[in-house]
């Protein structure tokens, strides 16, 4: 065996001493190291005593200022950002399901009762055009006789809290005025149908009761001017006959309906509508006080066209090639194929 002087084995101990695991010249082990050195500064940084000191110092100024009056769930607040929302979050999850479930049913109920105070009003009315078999075809309704605003569907602003009142209490010219022109305690508007196409059609309009409540319908009254003749529509009285001066719905969602037989080329019709609660009937008490009523008004045609939609949308494509009844009559402009000017109440054919 060979024999090693003790400076051969220092030399040789130097020597190795940059190879062994963990030695202080290890790269690894440096970087390791010196992460975690840095690291260990970062949290002793943080946790310094002097943050603690600068916070006091600044909660005891804010305390100083704000005396009494200081609020301390928003002092708090500043060292934890998004803290009530935070605490709002675990208090929900505290909540066992029966009670998530009954807050959501306490919440839909408010949203509801809501709901139904809005609507305690009266007179909600609107007018609708069947578009597929009129609009295209050259009719149209408008607020007013000269059509400058043609459309399908009018919409009559809603009259709030309103009391009962008599025919004999209402306005003599309520078929005088154009558009909406409601009173206190009514609702009125007039609109004009005129029939610019090219052909001649025939239409029925229908006034509708869509919705109630606290009984109202049973004491509501609903005149219709059609071309300036007056019928008040009235549900049966209680012996089931009919309300003095009145004609009855025909039935409980139907009150009444027009048909036009011959609705030619140039003509225009002309109906006003007028909605209130008749304070002489026997059947207006106390108990329909913040009840509500809504109508609506639907002209269609009376003989439908069997073909459906696609079809009637391949003939439109034809007719905009051809130059015969352009593609617009299906959509949102009204159109107008009278060739002798525009349509209007004054110059209509039907006078």
């Amino acid at each position: 065996m060979s024999q090693f002087s003790e400076d051969e084995i220092q030399q040789n101990n130097d020597a190795e001493q940059p190879l062994r695991l963990g030695g202080q010249n290890d790269p690894e082990k440096i970087g390791f190291f010196g992460r975690q050195k840095k690291s260990a500064g970062k949290r002793k940084k943080r946790n310094r005593p002097n943050d603690q000191i600068v916070r006091i110092e600044e909660l005891e100024r804010i305390m100083a200022e704000q005396g009494d009056d200081v609020d301390v769930d928003q002092i708090v607040s500043m060292y934890m950002p998004g803290r009530r929302a935070k605490r709002l979050g675990a208090a929900l999850l505290r909540l066992d399901k029966m009670r998530i479930i009954l807050l959501l049913l306490l919440l839909v109920v408010a949203f509801l009762f809501i709901m139904a105070f809005m609507q305690e009003k009266m007179g909600n009315f609107t007018i609708n055009l069947n578009r597929l078999e009129l609009y295209r075809k050259g009719i149209a309704i408008s607020a007013t006789g000269n059509f400058d605003e043609p459309t399908a569907r009018l919409s009559v602003n809603t009259v709030q809290e309103a009391t009962n009142t008599t025919l004999a209490d209402l306005p003599e010219n309520l078929d005088e005025i154009d558009g909406d022109h409601n009173g206190r305690n009514y609702m009125a508007y007039t609109y004009y149908v005129r029939n610019a196409g090219k052909e001649d059609v025939n239409y029925v309009a229908r006034v509708n009761l869509d919705a109630c409540s606290k009984g109202a319908e049973e004491a509501v009254r609903v005149a219709i001017w059609r071309n300036g003749v007056r019928i008040v529509y009235a549900k049966p009285a209680l012996d089931g006959g009919e309300e003095e001066g009145c004609t009855s719905f025909i039935n409980d969602k139907l009150v009444c309906e027009y048909t036009e037989e011959n609705f030619l080329v140039g003509n225009v019709d002309k109906y006003t509508v007028v909605i209130w609660m008749e304070g002489e009937d026997p059947e207006c008490v106390d108990s329909i006080v913040g009840g509500s009523v809504e109508f609506s008004m639907t002209i269609d045609a009376m003989d439908h066209e069997e073909s459906g939609l696609l079809v009637k949308f391949i003939q439109d494509i034809k007719d905009t090639i051809s130059g015969d009844k352009p593609i617009g009559a299906a959509g949102n402009e009204a159109p107008s194929y009278y060739g002798s000017g525009d349509v209007t109440w004054e110059n209509r054919r039907n006078q």
